[in-house]
C-alpha cells in the first residue's frame, strides 16, 4: 500500500503539473503605416507616391481608402489621389529592395497627378489623415542636384572594354546622407551557359552599392558594387565581377542621392548603416512611417567590342 500511495500521489502531481491557464492573444493595434517617397529623376517632373496600410493582423488590416494626403512646397499644396491599379509598383522596385517589399500586402497606393514645383535642396512637407483617428506629419529635404563626372554628365550610353574597371564618380549632393548605386547586369547568364542552370547568375543580375556619407562620391564598377549580393554566386561569376564586365553584356546603372529619412528607414538589405531598428520620419497620432526623397541619375554601360568607336567611351 505504501508504494501504491506513492504512485497515486505522483500521478496526481503529474496531472496537476500539466494543467495550463488559458491564454488570450491580443489583436494588434490598428496603426496606420505610411511610406511616402519624393523622387526627382533627371529632367523628369517631380514624382511622389504614398503607400498606406495597417499593421498586419489588426482588425482594420486592408486597403486604406479615402485618405487625405497633402504635399506642400513653399506656398503651393497638392493632393495625392488614389491609384489602385498600381499598388504593387507604388514604391519603385529599387526602393522596395532597400526598404521593404510591398508585394502581396493589402495596402493602397496614392500618387501625385498635379505638378509640384520643388527644386533639389527644397523642403517638402506631408500631412496624412486616414478619415479616422490617424494623423501623420513629416518633412523631407530633396537632396541637392549633382552631376556625373564619370561617365560624363548627361551621357545615356557609353562603352567599356571587357574586364575593365570603371570608376564611377560624381559631384557632392547637398543634404544627401548617402548614395545608392544600383546596377542591373543583362546577358551575363549567357556568358555562363556552361554552368548548371542552378549555378547561373539571374537575369538580370542586380547589384547594389552604398556610399554612406555625402562626400563619398566614387565607386568602382563592378568590383565595389553589390559586395553583399555576391555570396550566392558561382565562383566564376564572383571572380569575373572583380575585374570587370564580360564581353557582350550591358549594365543599367543608377546613382541616387538619398536623404536622411530614406537612410533611417531602409532595412531590407544586408547592410544597415543606421542600425537594425527603423527610425520613422512621420509623427502624429495612431501611426508611423517615412517620408523620404532622392535624386537619381541613370545611364547604360555596354561591354561590347563591336561598338567601340561607334559609341563614346565611359572614361572619355
Amino acid at each position: 500500500m505504501k508504494y501504491l500511495a506513492r504512485w497515486f500521489s505522483l500521478g496526481i502531481f503529474s496531472l496537476t503539473a500539466c494543467e495550463m491557464d488559458s491564454v488570450s492573444l491580443m489583436t494588434p493595434e490598428s496603426l496606420l503605416i505610411a511610406q511616402v517617397y519624393i523622387a526627382k529623376e533627371g529632367a523628369k517632373p517631380l514624382e511622389a507616391t504614398a503607400y498606406l496600410h495597417r499593421v498586419l493582423g489588426s482588425k482594420d488590416y486592408g486597403p486604406v481608402l479615402g485618405a487625405d494626403i497633402t504635399l506642400t512646397s513653399g506656398d503651393r499644396s497638392v493632393t495625392l489621389v488614389k491609384d489602385p491599379d498600381r499598388t504593387s509598383t507604388c514604391i519603385p522596385e529599387w526602393v522596395q529592395r532597400e526598404t521593404s517589399d510591398i508585394s502581396g500586402s493589402l495596402g493602397t497606393c496614392y500618387r501625385l497627378q498635379e505638378l509640384l514645383s520643388a527644386v533639389p535642396g527644397e523642403a517638402i512637407q506631408v500631412s496624412i489623415k486616414d478619415g479616422g483617428v490617424s494623423e501623420l506629419f513629416g518633412q523631407t529635404t530633396l537632396p541637392g542636384d549633382f552631376t556625373m563626372k564619370t561617365p560624363r554628365n548627361g551621357r545615356k550610353f557609353c562603352t567599356v572594354q571587357r574586364d575593365q574597371i570603371l570608376e564611377l564618380s560624381w559631384s557632392e549632393s547637398q543634404d544627401a546622407w548617402a548614395y545608392v548605386v544600383e546596377a542591373n547586369v543583362w546577358d551575363i547568364d549567357d556568358v555562363y551557359n556552361y554552368l548548371p542552370e542552378e549555378d547561373r547568375p539571374p537575369q538580370p543580375l542586380n547589384l547594389v552599392g552604398l556610399s554612406i556619407s555625402s562626400d563619398d562620391t566614387k565607386m568602382r564598377f563592378p568590383s565595389e558594387v553589390g559586395l553583399f549580393d555576391r555570396y550566392g554566386l558561382h565562383r566564376d561569376v564572383f571572380l569575373q565581377l572583380q575585374v570587370g564586365l564580360p564581353e557582350s553584356t550591358t549594365a543599367d546603372i543608377s546613382v541616387a542621392a538619398v536623404d536622411r529619412n530614406f537612410v533611417n528607414w531602409a532595412r531590407a538589405g544586408k547592410f544597415h548603416p543606421s542600425g537594425q531598428i527603423r527610425t520613422p520620419s512621420l509623427l502624429g497620432k495612431s501611426g508611423t512611417g517615412v517620408i523620404g526623397s532622392y535624386l537619381r541619375k541613370d545611364f547604360k554601360v555596354l561591354a561590347d567590342s563591336t561598338l567601340q568607336g561607334l559609341i563614346g567611351s565611359c572614361i572619355s
